[in-house]
């Protein structure tokens, strides 16, 4: 019983780490400044996640993805997409994830979708809530 308790609390730990809401982000390729795309991840901590975006000039959001993930160890995560509207054959599939953290509140993403020839690369950064100063 100890060692399911330690196993767990592991499991905990590691997910305390990635839970949150995130923001896809990259480089300009112009100036090298950073660019906050219209696309956030949010991975909550009973394993669920979505995938959504802003999708026009008036704000109108949509969910991309939905499913369930775990993770395997501290550098892998693996999700389970039980729906997808920007790729319905992912529906049902897993995809494994390679987490490389750059501090707290950056996340370098690496992944092959089922299916890819070649290996997908995102870069997110973690929301926070800023509260207004007195």
């Amino acid at each position: 019983m100890l060692c399911t308790f330690a196993v767990n609390a592991v499991a905990q730990h590691d997910a305390s780490k990635i839970v949150g809401v995130w923001q896809q982000v990259q480089q300009s390729k112009t100036d090298g400044h950073e660019m906050q795309l219209p696309v956030w991840k949010v991975l909550q901590s009973d394993g669920r996640f979505c995938t959504f975006l802003i999708a026009n000039q008036s704000g109108q959001s949509i969910i991309t993805n939905q499913g369930t993930y775990q993770l395997t160890d501290e550098n892998t995560c693996v999700e389970h997409i039980d729906g997808s509207i920007t790729d319905p054959e992912l529906v049902g599939k897993q995809n494994t994830l390679a987490l490389q953290f750059k501090g707290d509140d950056l996340l370098e993403v690496t992944y092959r979708i089922p299916g890819a020839t070649r290996d997908g690369h995102e870069v997110w950064r973690r929301v926070k809530l800023e509260l207004p100063q007195p």
